[in-house]
């Protein structure tokens, strides 16, 4: 496999980003927190300017695992995955106006604490187990991954490169707090976008223009966004189709902004007005669809230059996941720096991923203890809240190391099990939230039977890939020595009788395997939700409580004729919101909110 040499111009730039960070969390911890209490080490003090949240919310949720694999998904499989940045800002506005809110109004810092007002107190342990192992893989994998692809390709040193980046990003959240975290993932921010648009940019002039680049993916069958028969297929086992992207693209974004601990603890830290609330989503909505389309197009680029010798079939990698830090180490091997910033950009995904991972799970552990030991002193909270944060750090450094020993490929099929296991926990909210017949017992079993639904389909998914169609490519020139040669050469032609995916569909069980992954979270969501009606209906007793409805998506503030009589009549509604808003942007007033921190 051929790898080109970092330069010291490269580690230089890699090297003063990692300073900068780090400097960040010095200067929050011994200038801004010298007086720091708990409120401003984990909430940044409930003040911060929107800009600098929207873009801590935007690159820490764009991992470094999409920044990576992106740029190859459309490479291989072509651009119908672009529609899926219409429906995401769909799922961000349903997690502000639907979940947010509520855990607002109810002064609560931890998701689990939601779960345990609403269902007691088994079922928010379960939350909190499953949260906090997803959480710890998800941590894991977005360290390890990309260091891995870029070690491949470069003469970066693997150990080196994870060890450093996790312990940066360990030690200035740890100093400097949320605070830090989210001026760190400012800087990341800008760095991540430049190193994008850099690739574009270069990579567009390498290609010879955007028209050379249009018509070569055209060619191949890769604008497949804009053949209907394709992108409006309701076959559910397509791999990308506009319906699965929409419902896969909602489910997942709700998910990520309304049943996430990073996305409260960074609500709760932005000063509360009804404009600042509307920028740092809506900005945040932009950020993540700039990144997003900008790899999707780097794609485009990256087929356009490798158009007669693709380096994964000419043995040049192993896997498509290196694809990409291949091409940009390839592309700018002759600008010292410039390598080193775009890899830099992918480490910043990932620091910015775990530094907010960090701090959020901090927060609900310091919930937790707190529950069991209310009569925590200040000084006691801050010291206990550091401690959380590296013991946390510390574990994160501990999975990342197992991972290294027992390889990224089982590792990443340990976290997507995970992944798959942490929906029925999204259950558990939407549950909560938007369904008040269900009862404590009928949200703990439905909680395991999505759960054990998602557990078949992920081991037996494993066990049983679908069949996917790849876009053509080309090794014929990966041997030529001068242009003269490429240009005698075709290039790659898409044959649209090569596609033909309903061939490969199988019979039997397998079948449920075929299914597209864009549909399986919203199957499993469906099983956890159905199922949970169901055994709160079988297991229904006449003096189950009433549910209070300040425990309830807004929806149910007011009597409505839209919600069933039986839901009306397990909903207390003289339980009455005390939450004023003020007209004209004014702050944001919550009278039931406490100071927990």
């Amino acid at each position: 496999m051929t790898s080109v040499q970092f330069g010291w111009p490269d580690y230089l730039v890699f090297g003063m980003i990692l300073l900068i960070s780090i400097a960040i969390g010095f200067y929050f911890a011994f200038t801004k927190n010298r007086k720091s209490t708990t409120k401003e080490y984990l909430l940044a003090g409930r003040n911060m300017h929107w800009f600098p949240v929207a873009c801590s919310l935007a690159v820490s949720f764009v991992s470094s695992t999409t920044v990576i694999d992106l740029p190859g998904e459309v490479y291989t499989f072509g651009t119908i995955i672009l529609y899926s940045f219409l429906f995401k800002p769909i799922g961000i506005f349903i997690a502000v106006k639907f979940f947010l809110p509520v855990y607002d109004k109810l002064g609560i810092l931890s998701l689990y604490e939601y779960a345990e007002l609403r269902f007691g107190k088994i079922i928010s342990y379960l939350v909190i187990m499953l949260g906090l192992l997803q959480l710890l893989l998800f941590t894991s994998l977005i360290v390890y991954e990309p260091a891995l692809s870029i070690a491949a390709v470069t003469n970066m040193n693997l150990w080196l490169a994870v060890l450093v980046v996790a312990v940066t990003g360990i030690l200035y959240t740890v100093m400097g707090g949320l605070k830090a975290v989210v001026w760190t993932n400012v800087l990341h921010t800008l760095i991540l976008i430049s190193g994008v648009l850099f690739v574009l940019i270069f990579g567009s002039i390498e290609a010879g223009g955007l028209s050379e680049i249009w018509n070569i993916n055209n060619i191949s069958g890769r604008f497949d966004m804009l053949e209907p028969k394709k992108f409006l297929s309701v076959d559910p086992r397509m791999r990308h189709t506009i319906w699965g992207l929409a419902t896969h693209g909602i489910i997942n974004f709700t998910s990520a902004f309304g049943v996430s601990q990073t996305s409260l603890q960074m609500y709760m830290a932005v000063k509360k007005t009804k404009w600042n609330i509307r920028m740092v989503f809506g900005v945040t909505a932009f950020f993540m669809s700039l990144i997003g389309i900008s790899c999707a197009l780097a794609g485009l680029v990256m087929f356009a230059n490798y158009k007669h010798c693709d380096p994964l079939n000419s043995g040049q990698i192993f896997s498509m996941g290196q694809l990409y830090p291949h091409y940009v180490t390839q592309l700018l091997k002759k600008l010292p720096g410039f390598s080193g910033l775009v890899v830099s950009g992918f480490f910043c995904a990932s620091l910015s991923s775990l530094s907010a991972t960090i701090s959020a799970v901090t927060v609900m552990i310091l919930q937790l203890i707190k529950s069991f030991r209310p009569s925590l002193v200040e000084r006691e909270s801050i010291v206990l809240s550091k401690t959380i944060a590296l013991g946390v750090g510390g574990a994160a450094i501990a999975m990342i190391l197992v991972t290294m020993n027992i390889g990224a490929g089982l590792f990443k099929t340990a976290y997507g099990i995970g992944a798959m296991l942490g929906i029925p926990t999204v259950g558990v909210f939407v549950m909560g939230l938007f369904m008040p017949i269900v009862t404590q017992k009928g949200a703990i079993l439905g909680l395991l039977t999505g759960a054990g639904y998602g557990a078949w389909m992920g081991f037996g998914g494993l066990n049983n890939l679908p069949y996917v169609y790849r876009y053509p490519v080309s090794t014929n020139g990966c041997n030529a020595t001068d242009s003269s040669m490429l240009s005698n050469l075709t290039l790659p032609v898409y044959d649209p009788d090569t596609w033909d995916p309903k061939s490969y569909y199988r019979t039997g069980i397998q079948v449920f395997y075929d299914l597209s992954y864009t549909w399986i979270g919203v199957t499993e969501l469906a099983v956890t939700l159905v199922s949970s009606l169901i055994y709160s209906h079988v297991l229904a007793k006449g003096h189950d409580l009433p549910i209070r409805s300040k425990l309830l998506s807004p929806y149910f503030s007011k009597k409505c004729c839209f919600i069933p009589k039986s839901w009306q009549q397990r909903i207390d509604f003289s339980d009455t919101e005390n939450e004023r808003y003020k007209e004209n942007g004014e702050d944001i007033e919550t009278v039931t909110e406490t100071e927990r921190l």
